[in-house]
């Protein structure tokens, strides 16, 4: 610390150019190649109690504003566990644990009276109701830590020279902060943050092994306040039909009892207001791990699972909607169809291909944002309408089932799909029932002659953009609708209902802006790239600032799926 100490006060009313000796040991060499001195760059460590720290610069035009690394060794957070497979779980609990302080810290030095350049400013990322993979904290295994990114703005004098005094004041203060937090951290919570993880990852082992598509365990919240994540407070706690009832013994001998919805065809329904809806928004968010108290801690879902969408308007780039259309006016080509704005059917099925494409195997479909023309033909229209090039979903719903794609479908106004069923769930005031065995009546087998035999779209590529030297990506968020904007391109992810955090949006335009920058062959399979780019988010970030463009210091990012990335890169368009 006594190091530190001196750089800062060495640096006091210096230009900003001093920076650098926060981050950097300069010294010189002899070079092999050229027998000339050398510079020689090495990495800076400071220790401070139980932690190290280092800084990094974000660039000469933003030389104040930089990012600031905390190792804290594992000793401290788990003592001599392994950290095995819950590594997730610890890293979010040292989130929650310290982000919060020093936010609150950074805004209690902020003055209204000042410019803000004058006052140090540190931010840590933040966490949500989703227990998941962050930039913010991460666990290198090679160092036995875990290390924390804050992002850190330098102090100047009248904004220009730096305020070496309130730098090192400040950053000591910040680390007593998360130094005192860490030596009173409540471990009988952590413990049980990190069993409620494990027990997490063991419920979606019981899915796999169980073949199920999804399980709701008795007892679970899943109304959500107006407008927030969190639980309704008075809401009627999940109970699963005595039918669908399965028991699952965890590790630690806990025993939970829940519906577990078999792989195949569901139909929700019941009359309006009565939970549909509500069942399938808490399936959808199944795909994560929660935080106790959230409502939802023992639900989970396939992590496939995609809730698609009729999409009034989305740009489709060369995607085969040939199993779902015979033709289209003008002739136009069914396996490498494209246009700038789909309408409500053709965009449905392109969802559905573009999710199955991608490894998808669970579709979550909600009849009221559905495209009613393409969702279901009754007998009726299908006599009078003899020329009709839209295949239905009816018509296809089997076929995707016997390739492993399960289907969860919310209706209320036609009970064409009753035909195909596996399973139907009547939802009475939050209350569900199974009434599978009224289906009796109804109940159809095999696939419709109309239909023939499809081929599903097998290879993908990027979208034929144009393409400018630098990317500059950027979020922007008006209203309920969401956008990514990169360069001259633009993606409409609004309907990506499955991000629940604006720092997955983060993660998809920096993935999309290195998959864009990169080269690809035609027989390059873009599910693959997507797969691959989504695995390695983390891993390629964590030796990386993201400070290669101007705005990128300030990124905060979060895992998302490949599929996720997949549908987003399907939906860019040029300027």
């Amino acid at each position: 610390m006594n190091k530190f100490k001196q750089i800062c006060m060495k640096a006091h009313t210096e230009k900003k150019e001093a920076l650098h000796n926060l981050y950097t040991d300069r010294h010189r060499y002899l070079s092999s190649v050229s027998s000339s001195e050398q510079p020689v760059e090495d990495e800076k460590l400071f220790h401070y109690r139980n932690v190290v720290f280092q800084f990094c610069g974000t660039g000469f035009r933003t030389m104040q504003q930089m990012i600031l690394f905390i190792w804290i060794p594992e000793t401290s957070v788990i003592g001599g566990n392994p950290v095995g497979r819950c590594r997730t779980a610890y890293e979010d609990w040292l989130l929650r644990l310290l982000s919060e302080a020093v936010n609150e810290l950074s805004d209690s030095l902020q003055n209204d009276h000042k410019d803000a350049r004058e006052k140090p400013e540190f931010s840590m990322q933040t966490t949500s109701s989703v227990v998941t993979g962050r930039n913010g904290c991460l666990y290198a295994a090679e160092r036995h830590a875990f290390r924390l990114r804050i992002n850190f703005r330098v102090p100047l004098i009248n904004g220009n020279v730096i305020n070496g005094k309130s730098t090192y004041r400040e950053t000591k203060n910040m680390l007593d902060c998360i130094c005192d937090r860490l030596e009173a951290m409540d471990r009988q919570a952590l413990s049980e943050h990190v069993r409620l993880y494990e027990d997490q990852l063991e419920i979606r082992d019981f899915l796999r092994e169980s073949g199920l598509a999804a399980f709701v365990a008795d007892g679970s919240v899943l109304p959500r306040q107006a407008d927030t994540d969190a639980p309704m407070e008075g809401a009627v706690p999940f109970r699963s039909p005595e039918s669908l009832r399965v028991t699952l013994t965890l590790s630690d001998g806990k025993k939970l009892t829940g519906m577990g919805l078999r792989r195949g065809i569901t139909v929700i329904t019941g009359g309006g207001y009565s939970g549909k809806s509500t069942l399938l928004d808490s399936l959808e968010q199944g795909i994560y791990f929660h935080v106790k108290g959230d409502g939802r801690e023992y639900v989970a879902t396939d992590e496939t699972a995609c809730k698609v969408y009729a999409e009034d308007g989305r740009v489709v780039s060369d995607t085969d909607i040939s199993p779902f259309f015979t033709y289209l006016p003008g002739d136009r080509e069914l396996r490498a169809f494209r246009t700038h704005h789909a309408s409500g059917s053709v965009s449905q099925a392109v969802n559905i291909v573009e999710a199955a494409y991608g490894g998808s195997r669970c579709l979550l479909i909600d009849e009221d944002t559905s495209a009613t023309n393409f969702m279901i033909r009754d007998e009726i229209m299908r006599s009078l309408v003899k020329k009709e090039p839209i295949i239905p979903y009816t018509d296809r719903i089997l076929e995707l089932k016997e390739q492993g794609i399960s289907t969860i479908l919310v209706i209320g106004g036609s009970g064409e799909y009753l035909k195909y069923a596996d399973h139907l769930l009547l939802l009475e005031d939050y209350h569900v029932l199974d009434a599978t065995e009224e289906l009796t009546p109804w109940r159809q087998t095999g696939t419709p002659e109309t239909a023939q035999a499809p081929q599903w779209m097998r290879h993908k590529t990027l979208p034929s953009l144009p393409m400018t030297d630098l990317f500059f990506g950027e979020r922007i968020e008006i209203e309920n609708a969401k956008y990514i904007k990169i360069g001259g391109c633009v993606a409409d992810i609004t309907r990506l209902t499955a991000l629940a955090d604006s720092d997955q949006i983060n993660s998809l335009t920096w993935l999309l802006e290195n998959l864009l920058g990169e080269k690809e062959t035609e027989q390059t399979e873009l599910r693959d790239r997507c797969q691959a780019a989504a695995g390695s988010l983390l891993s390629d970030t964590f030796d990386t600032v993201l400070a290669s463009r101007t705005h990128q210091y300030e990124l905060w990012l979060e895992e998302v799926r490949g599929l996720d990335l997949l549908m987003a890169a399907c939906r860019l368009r040029g300027c």
